[in-house]
């Protein structure tokens, strides 16, 4: 679960935190200099990075994650999972539960719904490093992110302006079709309203 932890922070930072945060940053040198990056999912994504202005990267960051006005790849699970279209809706307040649950603490210094794309992988990536049973992280997987991360990250690629979110998307969502083969997950079936 090694390799999962480190997957699901680097992931869960770059869709939660600008590219240009610090965390961003350190992880997108650590990434250039692995020997085997051309091997990874990484390397169209760190391409695209060095071959795209930062204003452009910053400019479809606010566009994809904070929106202006209308959003067209939301990142709360709420907003496809509730008929409302909502953030802090039903499944918000669900996945709330589970964390509390499981003693999982989303501190993030803003109050701000916690089924967000990249808290969510944050969230799985501390569970493991807190040694839950793999139940509780396919619990995770399968009734809070997989119902409708699919879709989300085929907005994001849809709607992306640069290269990099959307080859991000591409990594994301093939990192999570590996990860429910290789856990047997069956998403939970929820209708998606966006």
């Amino acid at each position: 679960m090694e390799n999962v932890i480190v997957v699901a922070k680097l992931l869960g930072s770059f869709f939660y935190y600008p590219l240009s945060h610090q965390n961003n940053v350190q992880y997108i040198e650590a990434i250039k200099k692995s020997e085997d990056l051309n091997e990874t999912g990484f390397s169209d994504f760190i391409q695209a990075y060095e071959s795209t202005s930062k204003g452009d990267i910053n400019s479809d960051f606010q566009a994809l994650f904070e929106g202006c006005d209308v959003m067209p790849a939301p990142p709360w699970g709420s907003v496809y999972l509730d008929r409302e279209q909502v953030i802090f809706g039903d499944s918000t307040l669900r996945f709330r539960q589970f964390l509390l649950a499981n003693d999982i603490e989303l501190n993030t210094g803003m109050r701000e719904p916690e089924d967000q794309f990249g808290l969510s992988l944050l969230a799985m990536a501390m569970m493991i490093e807190q040694d839950k049973n793999e139940e509780i992280i396919i619990e995770l997987l399968s009734e809070h992110l997989l119902p409708w991360a699919y879709h989300y990250l085929e907005l994001v690629k849809k709607n992306g302006k640069t290269e990099i979110y959307t080859s991000l998307a591409c990594v994301a969502f093939e990192w999570l079709a590996l990860l429910q083969k290789e856990l047997n997950i069956i998403p939970h079936n929820y209708k998606l309203y966006f």
